[in-house]
């Protein structure tokens, strides 16, 4: 058994605010960290309220939380090396994004995460 070697967490917000300098758009709001504390807070609260599966993309499950507005996902990838590694995905919306697609969102993260393991392996 190999142990997780990279973590990654994507949040996503939809915009409440207007930046001068940037159109107000959740690529603007894209955060990324790689905190193994933020992960585990995730798989544990997903495990216990898993919501509703609401489709699939590219081997990604992604569910709607059911008490909030909030779309999720994780998985963990194999790395060259005996790495692996574990990425979770959480896309808030609300009133100020209802042009904002999930499926567009999840695409656009996950091509950024594929790059990110890209360059590890």
């Amino acid at each position: 058994m190999t142990a997780i070697t990279h973590v990654y967490n994507y949040t996503v917000r939809c915009p409440h605010y207007q930046d001068n300098e940037q159109p107000p758009t959740w690529l603007n709001h894209i955060e990324v960290n790689q905190s193994c504390e933020i992960a585990l807070d995730r798989i544990t609260k997903w495990h216990n309220i898993s919501g509703t599966k609401s489709f699939e993309l590219e081997d990604f499950v992604v569910r709607k939380a059911d008490n909030e507005e909030a779309f999720f996902a994780m998985q963990s990838s194999r790395l060259k090396n005996d790495g692996h590694a574990l990425v979770t995905f959480k896309i808030f919306l609300d009133n100020c994004c209802q042009d904002a697609s999930p499926n567009q969102i999840m695409e656009h993260l996950i091509d950024d995460y594929q790059q990110r393991i890209a360059k590890v392996e």
